[in-house]
Order: C-alpha cells, then sequence, then structure tokens
C-alpha cells in the first residue's frame, strides 16, 4: 500500500512540475509605455475624417509593442473593423467581457506578454481595445474587475487613452469578445 501512495505522489509530482504552471511576467517597459505616450499623442491630433495612417494606429501599436503583424505592416494597417475581423478567424477566443473568468484570462495573458485585444464589432465598423499589462480594476458601471487597456476612438480621438481600466473603452460589457494572439 505505501508503495502504491508513494508511486501515487511521485507521478503527481511530476505532472504538476511538468506542466507549466505560471508564465514568465513580462513588465510594461519603459519603452513601450513611450511608444503608447508618442503614438496617442499623434492620434488624439488626427482630424476626423481620418486618413488611412490615422485609422491605422491601433494595428501599427501592436506591431510595434507586440511585433504582431497580423494587422499589416509598413504603413498598411487594417482598421479596427478589420481587426475585428481578422481576430474572430485566426486568434484564441478567450471569452465576452462579461464573463469575469474571460477577463482574468485577459489580463493573465497580458501580463505574460501576449498580446490580447477586446473586439466590439458593428455595422459601423465598431471598436478595438488592446489590453495591456496591469492589474484587474473594479469597474462600478460593469460590476466586474477589468484588465488595463489602452484605446484608439476612430469616432472622437481627442478621448483616445492608455493605462485605464477596460470599461472606459465601451460604456458596457455586452457584445465585446476578447481575443489573444496564438
Amino acid at each position: 500500500m505505501k508503495k502504491v501512495l508513494f508511486c501515487a505522489l511521485c507521478l503527481a509530482f511530476c505532472v504538476a512540475t511538468g506542466v507549466p504552471q505560471d508564465c514568465k511576467k513580462a513588465e510594461y517597459s519603459a519603452d513601450q509605455q513611450k511608444y503608447m505616450e508618442t503614438a496617442l499623442q499623434k492620434f488624439t491630433a488626427c482630424q476626423l475624417p481620418l486618413d488611412g495612417g490615422c485609422r491605422g494606429a491601433l494595428a501599427q501599436a501592436l506591431d510595434q509593442i507586440y511585433g504582431v503583424k497580423d494587422f499589416g505592416a509598413d504603413a498598411k494597417y487594417l482598421t479596427p473593423a478589420q481587426i475585428a475581423t481578422k481576430a474572430a478567424s485566426d486568434w484564441e477566443h478567450l471569452g465576452a467581457a462579461s464573463d469575469q473568468e474571460a477577463l482574468k484570462k485577459a489580463q493573465t495573458a497580458a501580463n505574460c506578454g501576449r498580446a490580447v485585444i477586446a473586439v466590439l464589432a458593428g455595422e459601423n465598423g465598431g471598436h478595438v481595445a488592446i489590453i495591456l499589462p496591469g492589474p484587474l480594476t473594479t469597474s462600478n458601471g460593469w460590476k466586474l474587475q477589468v484588465p488595463n487597456s489602452a484605446s484608439f476612438f476612430t469616432h472622437n480621438p481627442g478621448k483616445s487613452f492608455s493605462g485605464k481600466p477596460l470599461s472606459y473603452s465601451f460604456p458596457k460589457a455586452e457584445g465585446i469578445e476578447i481575443y489573444a494572439k496564438k
């Protein structure tokens, strides 16, 4: 009996140590923060209607910060509506923003250095926000713990931001889907 118990404990230990329990935590580096601040300053100066360079600011930020080229490169970046379509087919779906577990997964993935986005697809283009490394914070409006984010508002560039809760990007959690780069 002792041998069986010993073997079971050894097997459990081997399985537990063989599966990664945590990721390598990624810090939002000073260079990444500086890039985001500069990109937001440039974006807030964009005039409506946005030209192609301004519409691609979010995709360019994903490229510069995470090296994600899924949404374009070399000044030919996809718009937020095009990003929403591509992410739904090519990225890992973490869940709906109305689900607390999906929000936790999103923040954990961002804290581990993965590119993560929140997408509200709509007939008029929708909106995409980037989940940034940081803590979950309470959203009184959503009644959930929400991840840190950055948002490039194509309908009102002056309201764009970085380093605020995801609930600043969207008035409600319903209809928002969260994706992480595979």
